[in-house]
């Protein structure tokens, strides 16, 4: 999923909600996008992610596996072209994304400014036969900076992904990118938007354009939530879609 999707769980909860080094988080939810990229039908994506989070001083791990469930599917979570036989319906395991970032500067030096250097592992854990994944192993590598304004934030990220190559494909590897902003609205309570950009990964395909509202609140000291609405704006994005994130901190 682009970065929008689940709204960088790990540094927008750092700019809005400060966290402590040293800690645990597990995030669920659950999101929801309908499109027809492209082709006459339309098709529907659900998916469950669990996604544990470890951060041990300027270290920052996470590892997602999620659920899906997709009618007439046309394209994978990351809008890539999916390679098999689709059915009407197709429904399993995902792919298993891990990451390891580091905290290049952490907003302590008194100016509010948040770097960390991110590396992702996309396992093909995902059935391709069943088009809920190309079977491939992908890697990316992005930097993801915020700098606070008082109240409100501003946040981007840049990225460059390279995908596995199904048999019979051949992916172009894409740069990304993300803007957006939050702000604080009341004590535990944020909300803000998001822009999400990714090229083409195919020479006559279209590249990733999404467009973000979010809310997020604090619900006790260990626990959050997050609602959003996401807009697509290209065939290789939902034409809409929203959902929800919550988490718990151990």
């Amino acid at each position: 999923m682009s970065a929008a999707r689940l709204i960088m769980p790990g540094l927008l909860v750092s700019l809005v909600l400060p966290v402590l080094a040293d800690e645990f988080t597990v995030f669920s939810g659950l999101d929801y996008s309908r499109g027809r990229y492209g082709t006459p039908t339309t098709s529907e994506t659900w998916y469950v992610p669990v996604i544990a989070r470890y951060e041990a001083g300027p270290m920052i791990y996470k590892l997602t596996i999620p659920y899906l469930r997709i009618t007439n599917p046309a394209v994978g979570p990351d809008g890539e072209p999916l390679p098999g036989d689709c059915g009407s319906v197709e429904k399993g395991v995902g792919d298993t994304v891990a990451s390891a970032g580091y905290a290049l500067l952490d907003g302590s030096r008194g100016d509010g400014l948040i770097v960390d250097l991110i590396g992702k592992i996309k396992l093909p854990t995902a059935d391709e036969d069943n088009c809920l994944g190309t079977g491939k192993t992908d890697f990316s590598a992005q930097i993801d900076l915020a700098q606070a304004f008082g109240v409100i934030s501003g946040f981007t990220t840049l990225g460059w992904k390279k995908f596995g190559n199904p048999s019979g494909s051949d992916f172009d590897d894409p740069i990304f990118a993300s803007l957006g902003f939050v702000a604080g609205l009341a004590p535990g309570t944020s909300a803000g938007a998001a822009y999400d950009w990714r090229q083409s990964v195919t020479s006559d395909g279209d590249g990733i354009r999404e467009f973000t509202l979010f809310l997020t609140q604090r619900l006790s000291p260990s626990w959050k939530v997050q609602l959003y609405a996401l807009k697509g704006y290209s065939d290789a994005s939902p034409d809409s879609g929203g959902g929800l994130l919550l988490s718990h901190t151990f």
